[in-house]
């Protein structure tokens, strides 16, 4: 047994190694592929339960609506009433049964007998010559529910002729009424009139005439005051002692009755008629009526009661959820094939693939609260927002192929709804082509406003035309087209801060933000450093030429030479551009502690973007714009000074290296600009072929390996610094120096008269 046990405890051991190996790359594959599988099954089951099937949302219409849709019947049903209306006539069925009562006059002599006997009694003892004190054990004996002063009354008032009468009166009341062997509850359940059987007759009577035994004691009371009215003792020794001699003498048989109402509740149909296969229940943007309103929620009811028998069933209702599941899951592979294959740079990163999640979901959260709206259109769906947000966030490619999912998503959660799944798609593209290159927010809005209203407009109209609706439908349609886009853009507006903020991406209109020269870096680096801003500011223009060039984002490279050397704020006077005097404070330092102040300029410039809250992209192109490149002014220098006894590695830049198209062109930029501007000859030929080594230089040195650029990327970004370069450190003609002004003698007078 023992060996048994160890034998599998080995082999379950094996097969958890076999899935989480202790080699990290391997698990750390397996981890990565995990959180994207997870992460698709939550996005599947989240959407697929927004449009569940089993809700059948697209029915629930109400009397006095627009429907959004033709409606056909998908086969034969009946027609329902409403709930309320067939709840009405089932009460009304069951209140005509009425239950029947059993009369028990054997139960009345018993009780009249017992009153009899029950007063002869009292005379004897009262004429007793016996103790009182036994006299009233007697009596409490016969009738134990006899209060203390009852009793007393009894054996000691001078004389019963009132009391006997009143209590033979009350008994015989009681009587009459019928004492009925239930409670009050279930008195007042029976409803306003009740079957007596009575002997061989049977009579209707109201059932609040009858007593319950439940409330016999409460009725004795009122009644005994009315007929005693002279003296209180009597009428409570009355009321004592009819409500110890009277018995129930009338008796129901409530389950009978309650399965005879409840017969009488399923006798009333619940149908008022029937619709066929095929037949049109209401037309598209039609007015809908209190006929068609029950023909639809009979549909529904329908379609409900088949969904909870096909969950019932099992293997349909698992069929039926696989088959959605799977259908979302091909069109969203869409979207993830993409990613995997041609920008493995987002679909690598956790962060990016969770906002592309979360706008996607975001996306089709909003498309539900607009479909279960039954008075709006399906036409005013924005499927049109998670486009316009990717292609801000990323790139208009990117949130083309989002158009494409988002619209084959609602295809799928509105039944394959064609026309709906065409203007989505439609739209969601000239979405992306419409946000691009634009630079102000008020352009975004008004361009985006613009090219989805006209493209809505069309697309709506030619689908509608396909669909063979008429003039007037078409039209009510087409309105829904400007609609769509001014809801489309406005939640664009909103949301793009919102995912901004929470998975810190950077667009177009914060770096726009960012250019502002008066921001606070800007403007401390162009007072602390006025070299370095100049430098900063042509280090970014020739950056974002070399972006124009080859494609990349031009407006970030910019941006990121404005803010690569913030960090020289801490030490300006270290750096030469910034330096006013002849004397260079690296003269009395060592090359180690040169390039250890120079160095610091990085760690420098992440803090204080870290501190003012600078987007990651920036953050990037600190770090990254040296890359882990050689310091070869210092190296040489401690070269020079120890003999050749310094290590390499101790004058390069900690790195990384860059990470993207924009960093690498960031990093040619800065060191063209520097390297040009050493230059005392600045001969365009000169400067062509320093542009041309410089970029080499950092092509070969591997520095920009990790960036994506290509040979020809860099053959084009080098020949777009060049204008910028020969415009800035162009050749001048030598101005002759001006001739020195005589010195002034009391002969020399200013002329007061004007040349002719």
């Amino acid at each position: 047994m023992t060996n048994r046990f160890a034998d599998t405890a080995a082999r379950l051991l094996k097969l958890l190694r076999s899935l989480l190996p202790i080699d990290q790359p391997v698990r750390a594959t397996q981890l990565f592929w995990l959180k994207r599988i997870a992460g698709t099954a939550a996005m599947l089951l989240v959407v697929a339960n927004l449009f569940s099937p089993a809700r059948h949302d697209e029915y629930d219409f109400q009397a006095g609506d627009i429907a959004n849709q033709d409606v056909y019947a998908p086969f034969d049903f009946p027609i329902l009433k409403h709930p309320d209306s067939l709840a009405a006539e089932r009460e009304a069925a069951a209140s005509r049964v009425l239950a029947i009562a059993y009369r028990d006059w054997d139960a009345r002599r018993r009780v009249l007998d017992d009153l009899d006997r029950f007063l002869v009694e009292l005379a004897e003892l009262r004429q007793s010559d016996g103790y009182l004190s036994a006299n009233e054990r007697a009596l409490a004996a016969r009738l134990p529910g006899l209060s203390t002063g009852t009793v007393s009354f009894l054996l000691g008032a001078p004389s019963l002729r009132q009391f006997q009468t009143g209590l033979q009166n009350l008994c015989t009341y009681a009587l009459d009424a019928g004492v009925v062997a239930a409670s009050d509850r279930e008195l007042a359940s029976l409803g306003p009139d009740l079957m007596l059987r009575d002997g061989d007759g049977i009579r209707r009577l109201p059932a609040a005439g009858f007593i319950a035994a439940e409330t016999l004691p409460l009725a004795l009371r009122v009644r005994s005051q009315t007929l005693l009215p002279g003296s209180a003792e009597a009428a409570r020794a009355a009321e004592e002692v009819a409500a110890a001699l009277l018995v129930p003498d009338v008796f129901l048989k409530l389950g009978d009755f309650q399965a005879a109402r409840e017969e009488a509740r399923s006798s009333v149909s619940p149908a008022v008629g029937h619709v066929g296969k095929g037949e049109l229940i209401v037309g598209i943007y039609q007015r809908i009526d209190q006929a068609a309103a029950r023909k639809l929620y009979s549909l529904r009811t329908r379609l409900d009661e088949i969904s909870l028998a096909s969950r019932r069933g099992g293997l349909r209702y698992f069929l039926t959820l696989l088959s959605r599941l799977l259908a979302l899951g091909f069109f969203l592979a869409i979207i993830g094939f993409y990613l995997r294959q041609f920008r493995p740079d987002i679909f690598k990163s956790d962060r990016a693939m969770l906002l592309i999640a979360a706008v996607i979901l975001t996306a089709m959260l909003c498309s539900w609260l607009v479909i279960v709206q039954r008075q709006l259109s399906p036409y005013l769906v924005p499927a049109a927002v998670a486009p316009m947000l990717v292609a801000l966030m990323f790139d208009v490619t990117l949130g083309t192929i989002m158009a494409v999912t988002i619209s084959l998503l609602l295809g799928v959660v509105t039944g394959f709804n064609f026309p709906l799944t065409v203007v989505a798609l439609v739209a969601g593209s000239v979405a992306s082509f419409a946000v691009k290159g634009l630079r102000s927010r008020l352009r975004f809005m008004v361009t985006s406003f613009l090219a989805l209203a006209v493209v809505n407009i069309l697309s709506i109209a030619a689908v509608e035309y396909l669909r063979l609706s008429s003039f007037d439908q078409i039209r009510q349609a087409v309105i829904w087209g400007p609609a769509n886009a001014a809801l489309s853009v406005v939640l664009a507006v909103v949301l793009l801060p919102l995912f901004e903020a929470v998975f810190r991406v950077t667009t177009d209109y914060t770096l726009l933000e960012l250019a502002d020269l008066d921001q606070p870096l800007l403007k401390r680096l162009s007072i602390e450093a006025p070299g370095t801003f100049q430098h900063s500011l042509l280090t970014g223009n020739l950056a974002e030429a070399g972006a124009k060039a080859i494609g990349a984002n031009s407006l970030q490279a910019r941006i990121m030479g404005y803010y690569h050397d913030i960090g020289k704020l801490s030490k300006p006077d270290y750096f030469i551009e910034n330096q006013q005097v002849s004397v260079n404070k690296h003269d009395n330092l060592l090359p180690k502690m040169s390039f250890l102040v120079l160095v610091s300029h990085v760690k420098d410039g992440l803090a204080l973007a870290r501190e003012h809250r600078l987007p990651t992209v920036l953050i990037d192109a600190i770090a990254q714009h040296h890359g882990t490149a050689l310091s070869k002014f210092f190296y040489g220098k401690a070269l020079k000074a120890t003999e050749g006894g310094v290590a390499e590695s101790d004058f390069r830049y900690p790195g990384p290296r860059p990470q993207s198209k924009e960093t690498g062109l960031l990093m040619l930029a800065d060191v063209v600009e520097a390297t040009v501007r050493s230059m005392r000859d600045h001969n365009p030929t000169r400067i062509r072929r320093v542009v041309k080594a410089t970029i080499a230089d950092k092509a070969n040195g591997l520095e920009l390996d990790e960036s994506t650029l290509t040979l020809h990327d860099l053959n084009l970004a080098g020949e777009a610094f060049m204008p910028i370069l020969l415009s800035v450190f162009h050749l001048r003609v030598e101005y002759p120096a001006p001739a020195p002004e005589p010195a002034a003698g009391p002969e020399q007078r200013p002329s007061t008269t004007s040349a002719p």
